[in-house]
């Protein structure tokens, strides 16, 4: 007689009893990647619109008149954006060596990193060190915040400002970090396990602010880079190359630009317009300023057959 006892069912692997963990380890290398990248493009574009639209605008003139594509906005960032993201990668970096250092220094026990600090001194230095990281975060935060107070600021305090605020919520965060990892007490972790979801969303806010910071850090910097080549553009009008308009038809430039009538009447062109000098080309549109009485008018001129431009020598 067979025995009634079903057969006994061996466990499932442990690598099975999560179906979606290799997707989910997947998505995080994907997110690594793409995240990043995403983010960085989209510092690059928000940076180069806010620059020519501050130095537009310093021009008497609107973004909207150059026309530039999302890629123009790119291209145009990656010369005024080098030397930050270089300067912030190297900073990254040095954060992680020391991270790295201090954590191969809490493990020199041996033990688990939640028992590497059972050793009173050394539990000690490092609660006064993530002390002193904690009190550097919210001298930051304090020295941000009086920042945007001050009714007109410097060049370098306007941009400054916001990176205080961003070094000071990192500080403050890696403090946090610091002490939920090696000093917070046992009951208090339990508890705090209670709490994963709540530390979930706390997470998710915090990242999104530091994202906000960083945009906040681009638009400092692009507004102050967008001031200067406005200036730059008005300073060196002087030298850039003079400009005379041949038109089929009479454009009605006033003064100072001279106008002449050209003979005879059934020439190509009939009016030759002088006194101009180029500020650039966008949109195949010519953007000129009078040579005389600078800064004077802005003139858009777009592109066609009626016209023709002759450039000389500033």
């Amino acid at each position: 007689m067979a025995d009634p006892t079903p057969p006994a069912v061996s466990p499932p692997p442990a690598e099975s009893a999560d179906p979606t963990r290799s997707l989910r380890a997947t998505l995080r290398g994907i997110g690594s990647v793409v995240a990043p990248t995403s983010a960085v493009t989209a510092l690059l574009y928000y940076f180069g619109w806010t620059r020519t639209t501050v130095q537009a605008t310093r021009l008497g003139l609107d973004e909207s008149l150059l026309g530039y594509s999302t890629q123009d906005y790119l291209l145009r960032s990656i010369t005024s954006m080098l030397a930050p993201l270089v300067v912030g990668l190297i900073a990254i970096l040095l954060g992680l060596a020391l991270h790295a250092v201090l954590t191969a220094w809490i493990h020199r026990t041996g033990g688990r990193a939640e028992k590497s600090t059972a050793d009173p001194v050394r539990r000690r230095l490092l609660a006064r060190m993530v002390s002193t990281i904690a009190a550097a975060g919210l001298v930051l935060l304090a020295l941000g915040g009086a920042g945007t107070r001050v009714a007109r600021p410097s060049y370098e305090l306007y941009v400054v400002t916001p990176v205080c605020v961003t070094l000071g919520l990192l500080l403050l965060v890696y403090a946090a970090n610091l002490y939920r990892r090696f000093l917070i007490r046992p009951k208090l972790a339990e508890a705090a396990d209670e709490l994963h979801g709540l530390r979930v969303i706390a997470i998710g806010a915090i990242l999104m602010l530091l994202m906000a910071s960083l945009f906040w850090n681009v638009s400092h910097y692009a507004d102050v880079k967008g001031r200067v080549l406005a200036r730059t553009v008005e300073r060196e009008l002087r030298n850039q190359p003079s400009v005379i308009i041949y038109s089929d038809k009479r454009l009605y430039l006033q003064p100072p630009v001279i106008e002449t009538r050209l003979e005879p009447t059934d020439a190509a062109y009939t009016f030759a317009y002088s006194g101009l000098k180029l500020m650039f080309r966008a949109d195949r549109k010519f953007f000129l300023r009078p040579s005389e009485h600078l800064p004077g008018p802005n003139i858009v001129l777009p592109d066609g057959p009626g016209i023709r431009l002759e450039y000389y020598k500033a």
